[in-house]
């Protein structure tokens, strides 16, 4: 089956759009946030949200991916999986309120417990949009889901932001969450309404399980890969140092996740037509690094080089109050990078039905993680935790480059020849941006013309190494679709 290319561009331009909008209300959520709450603070709404992001791996078993694969979709089979999907939440909203009160051995701040209890309404509350969700992914109908997902970008970000200027300290955020979640749900059941009907069919239930749980599996690996480091050094540091770590975390691999939402999502279900056909699925692969490498350079290099004046100047508002951060956060930023490369992988290799090298490779890389943590954290430094998550993220190329080559043959040479012009792009946007004045970045509107220069400097640098192929790609898909726009 051959796949639309400006069918996915399309697809890639809605979630872009949507993301886009979700930047600019998290970079103003951060801001407010960051401002008015200390280190402190910020630490123990983190490491609630650990404890939750962690029940949620439950709370879905890989439900939504083995719904999305499936050839065909029978409204039985929908009732099936919203089914387990309720019994799943409920199972976990459950077993957050029974482990709240532990929590606050854990972390040295009182108010642990009451956060995790009502940031655990989310298990509830995410099943309203479940089925919408799973049926507008199938179709590929990216237009209909940038609503909701603004919405809820919005309504949490109005609700921070409200809140934590009247006084609300973390509860603002806390409360900000729970909102997002509950009107992302609602408007999706306004964009295509699915009647709710609980249904337990077993064999497909069986079937579902049989894909999701492996997934489930890599899913708590990669989710106790991604936490381990934020859940040691709060238990470890305490709630002041977790804040300084989870804020250097957060911002450097926000643009992972906007790059796994926003590509990674409108890939699965086009590699999942494409199964079968593996010369276009390595096209497609080597298209998406190339594509998402280009933008995590540009995001990553831009807040590395100028780390020190978004800390002081934009989260700190002219105080010193998160420099604490700032070496962490700049090795995390290749972290950021690093990630960005190695993502598209996971839905080529749900589209193939292969969950079990995501499982093996995150094994080895928690595996490898923990070691360096506890050696870690014997200094007491953040910095070194960041170094370590860096080295360990790196052994994953240990399990996943031998499956690229057998199954899309896809090498060593031809990944390198797809991310080489990074570190030419890296080098020239350090060089260019630290020989600007240091008074460019004291002020927000300074600070902004600073990344300008950095994300322009890095940009060039990488189209004069590849022939500006990036570039000519978007520009081969956006030409015919404005030519369709302009002819209906």
């Amino acid at each position: 089956m051959t796949i639309s290319k400006a069918k996915t561009f399309r697809n890639i331009v809605y979630a872009s759009f949507t993301k886009g909008i979700t930047v600019l209300c998290v970079a103003l959520t951060t801001m407010v946030v960051a401002r008015n709450l200390s280190a402190s603070d910020y630490g123990v709404v983190g490491f609630a949200t650990i404890i939750i992001m962690f029940l949620l791996q439950f709370s879905e078993m890989g439900l939504f991916h083995a719904a999305v694969q499936r050839p065909v979709l029978e409204p039985g089979s929908l009732q099936t999986v919203f089914t387990l999907k309720a019994m799943l939440g409920f199972g976990a909203f459950v077993v957050a309120l029974l482990i709240a009160p532990f929590a606050r051995h854990f972390l040295d701040h009182p108010a642990t417990g009451n956060v995790i209890r009502i940031l655990a309404l989310n298990f509830v509350v995410s099943t309203i949009g479940f089925l919408p969700r799973i049926v507008l992914t199938r179709e590929m109908n990216y237009r209909a889901l940038v609503i909701p997902t603004v919405a809820g970008s919005v309504v949490q970000c109005v609700l921070a932001v409200v809140l934590v200027l009247n006084g609300w300290s973390y509860w603002s955020v806390v409360a900000a969450n729970v909102g997002a979640a509950l009107s992302t749900g609602i408007v999706l059941q306004f964009m295509r309404r699915i009647p709710i009907r609980f249904r337990l069919d077993w064999p497909d239930a069986q079937e579902y399980l049989r894909f999701g749980v492996p997934l489930f599996a890599s899913s708590v690996l990669s989710f106790f890969i991604l936490n381990l480091d934020n859940f040691l050094v709060g238990t470890s540091l305490g709630s002041i140092q977790l804040g300084y770590y989870a804020l250097a975390f957060t911002i450097p691999t926000f643009i992972v996740r906007l790059l796994s939402e926003t590509v990674n999502n409108v890939l699965l279900p086009t590699l999942s037509k494409i199964h079968d056909d593996p010369v276009a699925m390595r096209r497609w692969y080597l298209k998406t690094i190339d594509l998402t490498a280009f933008v995590a350079v540009i995001a990553n290099t831009t807040l590395l080089i100028n780390a020190h004046w978004f800390l002081v100047t934009f989260l700190g508002k002219a105080t010193d109050k998160w420099l604490p951060a700032e070496v962490a956060l700049q090795i995390l930023c290749v972290y950021g990078i690093l990630r960005s490369c190695t993502e598209p992988i996971a839905p080529c290799l749900m589209a193939l039905g292969d969950t079990k090298t995501l499982s093996r490779s995150n094994l080895l890389v928690g595996a490898v993680e923990v070691i360096l943590l506890l050696l870690a954290l014997r200094s007491r430094r953040i910095e070194m935790v960041a170094v370590a998550v860096l080295l360990a993220y790196s052994c994953s190329a240990i399990c996943l480059l031998p499956v690229l080559r057998r199954k899309l043959c896809i090498g060593i040479p031809d990944i390198v020849a797809q991310i080489w012009p990074l570190a030419p792009a890296l080098v020239m946007g350090i060089m260019v941006t630290s020989r600007l004045p240091a008074s460019l970045g004291s002020t927000t509107l300074g600070l902004a013309g600073r990344g300008l220069i950095t994300a322009t400097v890095v940009a060039l640098t990488h189209g004069l190494c590849t022939r500006f192929r990036c570039f000519h790609e978007a520009r081969g898909m956006i030409v015919p679709n404005l030519a369709r726009i302009r002819a209906m």
